[in-house]
């Protein structure tokens, strides 16, 4: 009888002790679910393909809520990192903007076949709200649609005689609070007069879906609104919806005003672009100035009293159009890693705020989707990609 080296030996334990360990974890449920629970939903869905047990325990409703409250947890202390979806200027095509070990990539993005010409309207921590064309119908349909799961949900709206004009959709979606998720449409009625006070203000209506139940509902009073005011593409934050300018209190149904931020006087009032950004727990405005070359990032008080000033960069290096598509903010206590994420022809770039430099760059130039000398994604088409296993 053949007697094997000590290390054959050692190595040939090793191998056994791990079969021994998988195979009472695959037995233990409770142990299981807990190593899963830390895993990326990604990784989840392809390991449904393990086993039938498997496939039940991370398609279960419950193991779902447990894994998007977990990652949203784990969201909350680590640091944000950018994927981003960007919709392409005059075209119907988005691109993914994507963080890895290797670097950042940004590759063609394709959603579910099932989906007809759909357009990215709201986000939420991982879902997004779509609308499509409706092959059989003259109107288009709207479906909440979980990009990692590739589930979505068709949503029909409500059907009001007095107030029949959308004016947004945002959806509000976060599993710390709820497991269910809920969408605001701001309606207003149609312009029947021609008067100066008449075309300043809409006359507008909110109505509130709540998934629990799939039914509508009136949230809060009508109210006046200036047509100024864009309603979609809203950000949630400490309860309540923002667009730039206003804000909608999700407890009490009502619309507040947000304070005016403080332009430096080099940098000009006229022609400027606002986005709001929510990052790392803080509301944020970003004020770009095209013809200055310039950028300003403000940070909205808590109690709403005002923006205060972050960051004031110039930006003469860019070369062609620019466009900022968002804003990262530091997670240490000084933010020195803090940064703008930059769009100019045929490039995506990370500008660190602290260091005034360009810190990381993805260039498409060569790309079959690059158009010589033009900015192909706007601020207002950008979108946050976070893989979830929420259900729709």
């Amino acid at each position: 009888m053949m007697i094997p080296d000590s290390d054959k030996l050692t190595r040939l334990i090793g191998v056994q002790d791990r079969s021994c360990t998988l195979i009472m974890i695959t037995e233990n449920n409770d142990l299981l679910t807990e190593i899963l629970l830390w895993l990326p939903a990604k990784s989840l869905i392809r390991f449904k393909l393990v086993s039938k047990k498997w496939l039940d325990l991370i398609s279960s409703h419950h193991f779902s809520e447990q894994h998007t409250l977990q990652q949203r947890h784990q969201r909350c202390h680590s640091k944000l990192k950018p994927s981003l979806l960007l919709h392409l200027a005059e075209a119907s095509t988005y691109l993914y903007l994507h963080s890895s070990p290797n670097g950042e990539k940004l590759v063609p993005y394709a959603f579910s076949s099932t989906l007809v010409e759909p357009t990215l309207r709201s986000f939420s921590n991982g879902l997004f709200l779509l609308q499509c064309r409706n092959v059989e119908k003259p109107f288009e349909v709207y479906c909440v649609y979980n990009p990692t799961t590739k589930q979505s949900k068709e949503i029909l709206l409500n059907v009001d005689d007095m107030y029949r004009c959308v004016l947004g959709l945002n959806l509000v979606f976060d599993p710390l609070k709820s497991p269910h998720y809920k969408i605001f449409c701001i309606k207003a009625t149609p312009r029947r007069s021609f008067s100066f006070w008449r075309s300043w203000w809409r006359r507008c209506q909110i109505e509130v879906y709540e998934s629990d139940t799939s039914t509508w509902k009136l949230c809060g009073e009508p109210f006046l609104a200036p047509r100024e005011v864009v309603f979609d593409h809203g950000i949630e934050w400490k309860g309540c919806i923002h667009w730039c300018g206003v804000f909608f209190d999700l407890q009490e149904c009502v619309l507040g005003k947000h304070p005016e931020i403080v332009i430096a006087g080099d940098a000009g009032t006229e022609g400027f672009h606002q986005k709001y950004v929510e990052s790392n727990g803080f509301l944020h405005n970003v004020a770009h100035f095209p013809e200055k070359k310039s950028v300003m990032v403000f940070e909205l008080q808590r109690d709403y009293s005002k923006w205060s000033l972050k960051y004031h960069i110039n930006l003469d290096g860019a070369s062609g159009s620019l466009s900022v598509l968002s804003y990262i903010r530091g997670e240490s206590e000084d933010e020195e890693d803090s940064k703008l994420v930059l769009h100019e022809p045929g490039k995506i770039k990370f500008y660190a705020l602290r260091e005034n430099c360009v810190k990381g760059l993805v260039d498409f130039g060569g790309t079959g989707f690059y158009q010589e000398g033009r900015s192909q994604s706007a601020s207002n088409h950008t979108f946050q990609l976070i893989e979830t296993l929420a259900c729709v």
